[in-house]
Order: structure tokens, then C-alpha cells, then sequence
């Protein structure tokens, strides 16, 4: 059985075709959605159904595409996902895209630092999903370890796609004293660490 219903289907689609118009029509960086794949998409809801994850947290909403199949696995496990996001007009598109999906009741949208954010959950969540700016990966790192719970997991988009920029990440995750992981090929490259 899919966990994704139709309705999010739909606004999923939607979502698609504007991200890959995006990525060649002259959209500038800041405005386009830089959503993850499909493919990424059905990894990050099978990497949380996994590991029964009641609360996701995201950072990097964007127009709230991989927080719908976080929703997805949220509506399985009877949990709630959480998403910080700073742009103002990406937070109003998010909060469009969860209307339209009927998931609002699902995702607690913050238009706040995901770093400060994370600091709040004090080991609380299941999954933290870090999908921002590259800059700011390395900073992230450590609340996003503080608000794992132990058997918790943390997945960080583009390690391939952005190698050079996030191999400061990259090294201090995979050397990280609370964590055990490694990078998935798939899609633009996925961290996968569990916290030990």
C-alpha cells in the first residue's frame, strides 16, 4: 500500500514541474525550489517509516516538498514533522503547498534558524533531515546531533553534488563522536548517520 495519498500526489507533481523549470529557465538560485528528487523523496519516507519516526524535523523547507513525504511517514507512525525555513516568501509557498496538500495538520512550519530551532527539541526527535544552505551544514551539525534521540537519524542532501563545499561536513559527521554513518549514492548524495 502507498502512504501517499493522491491529493499529495497531485501538489507532489505540481511541485516537480515547477522545480524542474526552475533548474533551466533563468530562475535565480534564491527563488527556485531546489527540491530533492522523487527518488530522494521515496528514500527519505522509507528511512523514516524504518525507524517508525514519530517527530521529523526538517531544515530547509523551501516549498515544502520532501516535508510531504516526511508527512507521509508521520501519518503512518501518528507523529508530526517539524520544518524550519527563514525565507519569508519560501514560507508562505510552504505554507500554500501543506494547504493544499491537506497535511497542515501534520507540519509545525517555524520561520526560524534551523540551529536554534534544533537547540529546543533537546533529543526529542526521530529524524532530522538537513537540506539548506551548503554554508551552513557544519553549523548545523552539532543541534542537529543535540536533538536526536539515541537510535535516531540524521540525513544531510547534496554530499556528491556539492562534495567540495560540504566535505567540512561530510568528515565531521562521519567522525562525530555520537554518530555512525555514511553517504548513500542516491540521487544529489544522502548522509545517513544514526546517533549512538
Amino acid at each position: 500500500m502507498d502512504p501517499v495519498p493522491e491529493r499529495v500526489r497531485a501538489v507532489m507533481a505540481s511541485l516537480e514541474a515547477r522545480d524542474a523549470a526552475d533548474r533551466i529557465d533563468g530562475t535565480p538560485k534564491s527563488e527556485r525550489l531546489r527540491a530533492v528528487s522523487p527518488e530522494v523523496g521515496r528514500f527519505l519516507l522509507t528511512v523514516a517509516l524504518a525507524v517508525d519516526a514519530r517527530t521529523l524535523v526538517e531544515v530547509g523547507t523551501s516549498a515544502g516538498y520532501s516535508t510531504l513525504w516526511f508527512a507521509a511517514a508521520a501519518r503512518c507512525a501518528g507523529g508530526r514533522v517539524i520544518t524550519f525555513e527563514v525565507d519569508p516568501a519560501k514560507v508562505e509557498l510552504a505554507r500554500t503547498t501543506f494547504a493544499d496538500a491537506g497535511v497542515d495538520d501534520l507540519v509545525d512550519l517555524r520561520a526560524e534558524d534551523g540551529a536554534v530551532g534544533l537547540m529546543s527539541l533537546n533529543g526529542g526527535a526521530d529524524l532530522v533531515f538537513i537540506d539548506a544552505e551548503k554554508e551552513d551544514y557544519l553549523r548545523l551539525l552539532d543541534p542537529a546531533v543535540a536533538a536526536l534521540r539515541p537510535g535516531g537519524v540524521l540525513v544531510a542532501d547534496n554530499l556528491l553534488s556539492h562534495e567540495a563545499d560540504l566535505a567540512p561536513f561530510r568528515d565531521a559527521a562521519l567522525d562525530h563522536p555520537s554518530l555512525t554513518g555514511l553517504v548513500v549514492p542516491i540521487g544529489r548524495g544522502e548522509l545517513v548517520a544514526v546517533r549512538v
